[in-house]
């Protein structure tokens, strides 16, 4: 059996990842083509006190525990789906952390190692924001409600530069400023020629 596709969103939050992962989910759906949704960190990780302290404060937890999160999903929930043949979309990946853990000042290698043997994504796609933008847009979205990292221009500056730095090379990096329809098309486009590669 054919293994699936996993299909990773990377970007700034207020970038529009939600939105594209909607619409990539309808169109694999009218494809007559399974797919599961996921995201990272996972809800159970999100959950925990240590991790809200960290994504709404600034405190780090071990980053041992990161990893954990990460290394398990991919062992009980996204190698054992692509293995069936089911394609998977992704919100954030191990690129996220790499970006928010150097922009926060710390070594993130520890993590690469880590996660040495997390699958390979077939696809990584970066809905590339104006830091000042996705700003203003989460403000609009969560009020006073947010993120230790969007409480700080120069910190998302620094987070978007991280992102370009840790990326794949082959990743699909595309201007968010464009039409919701428009970067839609270009996902779609670039799925459809790798599958045909």
């Amino acid at each position: 059996m054919k293994k699936g596709l996993l299909v990773v969103f990377e970007g700034l939050d207020g970038a529009g990842k939600t939105t594209q992962i909607n619409l990539l989910k309808d169109w694999f759906e009218k494809e007559n083509k399974i797919v599961h949704n996921t995201k990272q960190p996972t809800d159970f990780y999100r959950k925990d006190k240590r991790v809200r302290n960290y994504l709404d404060k600034g405190i780090v937890p071990n980053m041992y525990s990161i990893a954990a999160d990460r290394t398990y999903q991919n062992e009980a929930e996204i190698k054992p789906i692509l293995s069936k043949g089911i394609n998977i979309i992704s919100d954030r990946y191990l690129y996220s952390s790499l970006a928010f853990f150097k922009a926060r000042g710390i070594e993130y290698e520890e993590i690469i190692r880590l996660n040495k043997n997390i699958e390979k994504p077939d696809v990584v796609i970066f809905l590339d924001v104006k830091p000042k933008k996705a700003l203003e847009r989460i403000k609009i979205r969560d009020g006073e409600n947010i993120k230790f990292e969007e409480k700080d221009d120069n910190t998302f500056i620094q987070v978007r530069n991280n992102f370009l730095e840790v990326l794949p090379k082959d990743t699909l990096i595309i201007d968010s400023s464009k039409s919701i329809e428009e970067i839609h098309k270009i996902i779609i486009n670039h799925i459809e020629n790798m599958k045909e590669k």
